[in-house]
């Protein structure tokens, strides 16, 4: 049998100094589990959402399910008609979203606009990224299925979804998690006796997959909401109690994911640092791609990310490493010379918990 013929290969052109070519992320990782869960607090009820590290687009729209049906039960035996979203990111619009929907009137409160969350600075797969869940993968994967059932519904509606093929030199953790989590959700990947890349000779995998579109996802969102009235107001909150006695809303879905490691004083949450570099849109390409980094094609950019810097919670690019990035993928096309990059992952090895001793372990 013939080999498969070599998909296109990319431009690995790049220029580290040009604007928006380097950007940098924190992603909201929880140390053991994300917080998913209600608590009455001074006359408030509110619903902690957060902590999803950099798997929050691809659990979205399941999360903010689960937010809904949180915030249901509770109008069963409750009057009221507003609600407020703390947080403007993935979490929050799609929170308030589904919050619409049960007729209440959702005021979103955030320091940042949309384009400025780290939401709007993700790669943008389909799959489980940078986050635990100890205890709670039952749970996980119904939130998995939700929202892969609302995104796989949205293709060609608007939203920046697409379906593609990922191929990877060996398993991915993060693909393989939502094969062990929700079974026949996403096809098993099929083994490769070559990857189809020129500079390539080894076996491989192909996935299927999802690409989510951040720019195109987040402002298809906030235009949604608009038209149904919801306003986002910039607002800085300070402390728990500030939000508890300056928010009039009985009604508070804390979406706030790294803001709430001092916001709410959560000892358990934990800034992961991650770089990115943008090269020019390039509509020839039409698959993903992940080695210890990754490269996804968008209709903005090809993105090309992975690195994983624990405890650094700032969002400044570093353009050495961008260009370290590209390299090394362009190396693995036969593009660059080969250089080691310890500092390059796709995921913290084998979904292991990442354990800070300063945070207790219960």
């Amino acid at each position: 049998m013939p080999a498969a013929p070599n998909l296109p290969t990319p431009d690995f052109t790049f220029d580290p100094n040009a604007p928006g070519a380097c950007i940098a992320g924190v992603r909201p990782y929880r140390n053991q589990s994300y917080r998913l869960e209600a608590e009455t607090a001074s006359g408030k009820f509110i619903v902690h959402n957060y902590g999803h590290g950099g798997a929050g687009i691809t659990l979205s729209w399941g999360c903010a399910a689960k937010v809904r049906d949180i915030v249901k039960q509770h109008l069963t035996t409750s009057p009221d008609t507003q609600a407020a979203v703390l947080g403007a990111g993935v979490m929050g619009l799609t929170a308030a979203t589904l919050l619409c929907d049960l007729g209440l009137k959702v005021t979103i409160y955030s320091e940042r606009k949309p384009i400025e969350t780290t939401s709007f600075k993700a790669g943008g797969q389909w799959a489980v990224s940078v986050i635990e869940y100890n205890g709670k993968e039952q749970e996980l994967g119904g939130i998995l299925r939700a929202a892969y059932a609302t995104f796989k519904d949205s293709i060609g509606k608007g939203f920046g979804v697409s379906e593609q093929p990922n191929y990877t030199a060996g398993p991915s953790e993060n693909l393989d998690a939502v094969l062990k989590l929700a079974p026949g959700l996403i096809p098993q990947p099929i083994v490769l006796a070559r990857m189809p890349f020129e500079g390539h000779t080894g076996p491989g995998r192909e996935y299927r997959t999802l690409l989510i579109e951040p720019p195109i996802f987040l402002t298809r969102l906030q235009t949604d909401l608009n038209a149904r009235g919801v306003a986002i107001v910039p607002r800085k909150f300070s402390s728990k109690s500030d939000v508890l006695t300056s928010v009039a809303d009985k009604i508070i879905v804390n979406c706030t994911g790294l803001g709430a490691m001092t916001l709410w004083n959560d000892p358990k949450m934990q800034p992961i640092k991650g770089q990115l570099a943008m090269l020019p849109a390039q509509p020839n390409l039409q698959y993903l791609y992940g080695q210890n980094g990754y490269m996804f094609p968008r209709a903005d950019h090809v993105v090309i990310g992975g690195t994983f810097e624990m405890g650094v919670n700032n969002e400044t690019p570093d353009q050495a490493a961008c260009q370290g990035l590209v390299d090394h993928i362009a190396s693995l096309f036969g593009k660059a010379p080969v250089k080691p990059l310890s500092s390059i992952h796709i995921h913290h090895p084998d979904n292991a918990p990442i354990v800070n001793p300063a945070i207790p372990v219960s």
